[in-house]
């Protein structure tokens, strides 16, 4: 029996794609026999003692609340907070056996210290996102002169924070293989330490409605019958390109006055309104919603779009897929991974001189009306899409490639699974 312990925080992005990939992975390693799985809730705002929940006999929920006296992040207060994490997990982490932590976050770097102090069980960590993309926008430029191993500012201490994290695991799972090149070639990672396995979905809990019952939850969502839906799902965020979305989107309602902008999440919603001149009406922005509405919208979306700047192997392109939403998305690392040409309309990221990157608004408008125009084409990128994700990116496959990884990482020191040796493109 491995005992896996999976550490979250209360950061945001549990809210989003971290929390899919820690739910969809714990779901589906709970059908494997064999495995025992403790979910490490810190810093959790729902509680205010330590409160254990026992959910099957082979999971267990801990959560563990922030402590009252002292709001303070800096160095010294994480030290303290994740000694005593650590100490109250003394009484479930067993002295024998096959044990694993893995840790999903920067923050999780002082318990996976602490943890390695005390025992002697294997630490892994898995790669999500790159703080240097959210702090440089997705400009790899700006890396260059860095001081990273002798860091003089908050940038530079940012990103020794996370080669630290990366060099402190015994072992690395990125959800992307670009990311495990970054790693190795700018944080020089051993490559033997890092190991590819996607995000997966159990796209089995995505059923398909009728057009009768699609045209009546239009109608309740409040959506009249000859509009067409495009759909974005996420952080409302310039990293997410939404504001090039709304240019391009206002330039295809020109054309198109049937389109009908849905922006699914939370966000600045201001700074999105300030790029409207004259499609109001044709924008929604629906805020953060419960997992059974933000489904009701995918089921009658007519279109997915992701027109982000940066991205890694998110599950809103998943979870269209798994839904059968046709896609456009912008051509950039680990969207590339996902999809290939003939699964969705791919938007060619702008890159200057300098490193920025942009979405021209031409021509994600133009793919706008292009999907919006043809039905045959919107089927064709469904089916397609829809095999992709069956073949490569279903839970199961996750779980079982995870379940191999935990096994070999209990025994030995190198692992490389049959997924990176057979279908890195």
């Amino acid at each position: 029996m491995i005992s896996l312990f999976i550490f979250k925080s209360s950061a945001r992005g549990m809210q989003y794609g971290i929390g899919t990939y820690i739910k969809e992975l714990t779901e589906s390693l709970l059908k494997i026999e064999g495995i025992k799985i403790s979910l490490i809730s810190y810093h959790n705002l729902d509680c205010k003692e330590l409160l254990v929940k026992t959910i099957s006999d082979r999971h267990t929920e801990i959560n563990i609340p922030s402590p009252s006296s002292n709001k303070s992040k800096n160095n010294s207060f994480q030290k303290r907070y994740a000694s005593a994490v650590v100490y109250l997990l003394s009484d479930f982490i067993p002295q024998n056996g096959n044990v694993i932590f893995q840790m999903n976050y920067l923050d999780d770097l002082s318990i996976a210290c602490k943890l390695k102090e005390k025992y002697k069980y294997p630490v892994m960590s898995i790669v999500h996102f790159a703080e240097w993309q959210q702090l440089f926008d997705g400009n790899r430029k700006k890396l260059s002169g860095l001081n990273i191993d002798q860091p003089s500012n908050n940038t530079e201490f940012t990103l020794s924070k996370e080669k630290e994290f990366y060099h402190v695991s015994d072992h690395i799972v990125s959800v992307t293989f670009y990311m495990k090149d970054f790693l190795i070639n700018d944080y020089g990672i051993n490559p033997e330490k890092i190991t590819v396995v996607p995000n997966g979905l159990d796209y089995s809990k995505y059923g398909t409605i009728s057009k009768d019952e699609q045209s009546s939850l239009r109608h309740r969502l409040g959506f009249v019958k000859n509009e067409i839906i495009v759909l974005f799902s996420g952080r409302i965020d310039p990293c997410k390109g939404i504001f090039y979305l709304l240019d391009a989107f206002e330039e295809a309602c020109k054309q198109n006055f049937n389109l009908r902008l849905v922006l699914l999440g939370q966000g600045n919603i201001e700074d999105c309104q300030k790029r409207l001149q004259s499609s109001f009406g044709n924008v929604t922005y629906t805020g953060f919603l419960p997992k059974e509405l933000v489904t009701s919208f995918y089921q009658v979306a007519d279109i997915g779009i992701v027109p982000s700047i940066y991205d890694h192997c998110p599950y809103t392109v998943l979870e269209m897929m798994a839904n059968k939403i046709p896609l456009i998305a912008s051509r950039i690392n680990g969207l590339d991974e996902i999809l290939d040409n003939n699964q969705c309309l791919f938007v060619n990221p702008v890159i200057s001189n300098e490193g920025d990157i942009s979405i021209n608004i031409n021509e994600l408008s133009d793919a706008i009306l292009a999907l919006a125009g043809d039905k045959t084409l919107r089927n064709e990128l469904v089916v397609n899409s829809f095999n992709n994700l069956r073949k490569r990116f279903a839970a199961s496959r996750m779980a079982i490639e995870m379940n191999n990884f935990f096994h070999t990482l209990i025994n030995s020191d190198k692992i490389t699974l049959e997924y990176e040796k057979n279908e890195r493109r």
